[in-house]
């Protein structure tokens, strides 16, 4: 028996042993989840509201910024529905930091295009030490390893490099969740700044970036963050969110 084959089973083993003394659950219905089913049960997978705005453009979440900081494409992976918020919670509010890798590497081998570097929205200090962890950063985190496991990507030999400190949010900001489009734009207006440490930053003249962020509403967030880089580099800026309202 070859080890790789070897190290398989005893991995399936163990995940049994593991979910007869802890069973795992589908994130969305809550059902006890089979041996070779992650995070969603089959029936919850396969209703998964994807969007496929990675399939064409001038999407829904592309128009969310006409008029607005000049962004190239626009991604999300689902619609933000009643029943499909419940993952976005899960990553966000309980923790499931291995949840968010997994939809983010989904999202990132649906993504036929290839970046320079990736930027997650950037969390306050504070809201990171009271979470433990920047939901945005686990999720580019994903999304950079389904991009650079692509065929087309290994084989140009081009990879997408995540970059987590260019971007600084200097001011601490009440959660966005209640508040009314208007107020969610004056929520973030001057909230985000470029890294001060000239060691740090890094000169994206003429790179292709991709910023990260959670879910798409107003666009609020990501316009802010978008005017920054574009009002000191000449770049180009995509965007990619797990969810979409709309």
């Amino acid at each position: 028996m070859r080890w790789k084959d070897y190290a398989g089973k005893v991995k399936k083993y163990r995940t049994a042993v593991s979910d007869f003394l802890f069973p795992r659950c589908c994130t969305v219905c809550g059902k006890e989840l089979l041996l070779y089913e992650r995070y969603f049960c089959l029936a919850c997978r396969a209703e998964m509201p994807f969007t496929y705005f990675w399939q064409f453009r001038e999407n829904p979440a592309e128009k969310v910024f006409w008029g607005r900081a000049r962004v190239e494409r626009v991604y999300s992976l689902f619609y933000y529905t009643a029943k499909y918020k419940k993952p976005v919670h899960a990553i966000k509010y309980r923790s499931n930091v291995e949840l968010g890798l997994y939809l983010g590497e989904m999202l990132g081998k649906k993504i036929q295009e290839e970046f320079d570097y990736i930027l997650p929205v950037p969390l306050h200090y504070r809201k990171k030490w009271k979470r433990g962890f920047n939901q945005s950063q686990i999720i580019a985190r994903g999304i950079a390893k389904g991009l650079n496991a692509r065929k087309d990507t290994a084989l140009s030999g081009k990879t997408s490099e995540l970059r987590c400190n260019i971007l600084r949010r200097k001011q601490f900001t009440k959660t966005q969740t209640h508040k009314d489009r208007a107020h969610r734009w004056s929520n973030v207006e001057d909230a985000f700044a470029l890294n001060t440490n000239n060691k740090i930053r890094q000169n994206l003249n003429g790179k292709h970036i991709l910023l990260v962020d959670d879910v798409l509403t107003t666009g609020a967030t990501l316009d802010a963050c978008c005017q920054i880089l574009l009002q000191q580099y000449t770049c180009t800026i995509s965007i990619a969110t797990l969810a979409y309202v709309e």
